[in-house]
């Protein structure tokens, strides 16, 4: 293993606050190659912004998490839908809700929105501490 050049480890020990690291390390290394001039003003952590996700790229997680979760067993009179959870179950009056992401609770028919809040309504809810999951859609049976 190949030693640091003074120079190269002077300027990650002026860049970087903990010396060594592995980051410092790599940066006196490419000084020292010279692939790096010296100086500069020590990395400062920046604000990421938050990424928005549209449905067309791709799918995951973070959407997921990032979608907007409605309460379709709780529609307001305009149509629109409540968010998604209760304060507290015991003193709410609001029953157990069944919740989807906006962008499905839109394309559901009345049918749909009303069959998938019985289906939920009916099981036990909280068994174990746990939330009960029901299918949002009933599964399509074969005629035969």
């Amino acid at each position: 293993m190949a030693k640091l050049c003074p120079k190269g480890k002077a300027a990650a020990k002026r860049k970087f606050d903990v010396y060594p690291s592995a980051y410092a390390n790599m940066y006196a290394s490419a000084v020292c190659s010279g692939k790096v001039k010296p100086g500069g003003k020590k990395k400062t952590k920046k604000k990421k912004k938050k990424k928005v996700y549209k449905a067309a790229t791709g799918g995951g997680l973070r959407k997921w998490v990032q979608e907007k979760w409605v309460d379709i067993g709780a529609p307001k009179k305009d149509g629109k839908f409540q968010p998604c959870g209760r304060k507290n179950s015991k003193t709410s009056k609001r029953k157990y809700p069944k919740c989807v992401p906006l962008a499905k609770a839109k394309r559901m028919t009345a049918g749909q929105k009303t069959s998938a809040v019985k289906r939920k309504r009916a099981k036990a809810q909280g068994v174990g501490g746990k939330p009960t999951f029901v299918k949002t859609f009933k599964k399509k049976t074969a005629w035969t």
